[in-house]
């Protein structure tokens, strides 16, 4: 098992396919069988020309990835510029079945996977019912991945799979055979107030919290905060969600992070980003950056062992806007792992499993570690 990666910079497909290339054939030294290809926004008019290129050049491998607001390789973050992250991988003794996935349809398998990397379009492919798909049809396999970022409407976002551009749906590839996959969470946000149960939900809304309206408890949290605090929950509230009923996560890495989408007023109720059961823990969250760097700090140095190769999925509010510093995320995991090929993007929501159940995440950095299988 070999892995090399890549990051390029230039506007140019043309220029930047020939850049990654260079640095994979000197790195890789074997033919490979998988690419996996990330396009930033500013690149993306090129992508036909990145993909012809790599199709021309390795007309076996099988060719998966998408778009996104930035990319990540090499230990580097190139936000909002074109660029090119390219991992590529020769794996002896792995079965790859890659495909493409329209709102709905479900994967076909002819070898259980280990593991199955899923990009979408965050637009019109919802990942939580193919998530719990997955697991009720194939416990233990672990689903990773992201969404892609960086388009503002329908069909501005790409996602790639072998020669072919979709602007809809998803695409994946199920690893079986003489690999492990390794999937991690880091959360980016803070808890704010106590934990409270969504005693009332109606689908999408809260309609009571530990018994009381949502709103009052929101007002209450304002009035309880720092002016800076109350100017953050005003502009960036973000809901934690626990994953079991009934149970107090006191840990706020055990929770799925959801956007605050809107208010009732009629009702007194809140809206965020999740189809809500009874008794679920709720509690508010505020992007951090001390908090996200003290997550990912934690299941770095938690690792035991160096794998063969890295993907780090962040999403797009971290970076630069979040910590203020360029290079920030891939930095902390190129000290770690300093020899490890690296490749990722900056997307939209981020896929790995958490209590064993596979979630679509947000404001997280989501690391995925591919290993020999150990036999």
């Amino acid at each position: 098992m070999k892995w090399a990666s890549a990051l390029a910079r230039d506007p140019s497909g043309e220029g930047a396919v020939s850049r990654a290339l260079e640095v994979i054939d000197r790195e890789l030294d074997a033919t490979p069988d998988l690419l996996l290809v990330f396009i930033s926004t500013g690149l993306l008019k090129e992508a036909p020309i990145v993909l012809a290129r790599l199709r021309e050049r390795f007309p076996a491998a099988t060719l998966i990835g998408c778009s996104g607001s930035g990319v990540i390789g090499a230990a580097r973050e190139a936000e909002d510029v074109p660029a090119l992250s390219l991992m590529a991988a020769s794996l002896p003794g792995v079965r790859l079945e890659a495909q493409s996935l329209r709102l709905g349809e479900r994967p076909t398998f002819t070898t259980r996977p280990k593991a199955v990397l899923l990009f979408g379009d965050p637009f019109t492919f919802k990942p939580e019912p193919l998530l719990a798909w997955l697991d009720e049809s194939a416990p233990g396999v672990v689903t990773t991945g992201a969404l892609a970022s960086g388009g503002s409407s329908p069909g501005g976002h790409r996602l790639f799979l072998d020669e072919r551009v979709h602007t809809s749906g998803a695409v994946c590839v199920a690893l079986s055979g003489n690999l492990e996959v390794e999937a991690v969470v880091a959360q980016g946000c803070r808890p704010v107030g106590p934990p409270m149960f969504a005693t009332a939900v109606e689908g999408h809304l809260v309609l009571e919290l530990d018994g009381k309206s949502p709103i009052d408890a929101l007002q209450k949290l304002h009035a309880a905060s720092t002016p800076d605090v109350q100017e953050r929950l005003r502009h960036g509230l973000l809901v934690g969600v626990g994953l079991e009923t009934g149970h107090v996560e006191q840990d706020a890495s055990a929770v799925v992070v959801r956007k605050l989408v809107g208010l009732e007023a009629t009702r007194k109720a809140i809206a965020i980003g999740a189809v809500l059961e009874p008794l679920q823990l709720i509690h508010f969250m505020l992007r951090d950056a001390e908090a996200a760097e003290s997550s990912l700090t934690s299941s770095l140095a938690a690792l035991k062992s160096t794998p063969a190769a890295v993907l780090l999925f962040s999403c797009s509010s971290r970076g630069r806007a979040l910590f203020g510093v360029d290079d920030h995320d891939a930095g902390l995991v190129a000290a770690r792992f300093p020899a490890t090929p690296m490749a990722g993007l900056f997307s939209n929501g981020e896929l790995a499993p958490l209590l064993g159940r596979s979630c679509l995440h947000g404001a997280s950095s989501v690391l995925v570690l591919l290993r020999p299988a150990v036999h």
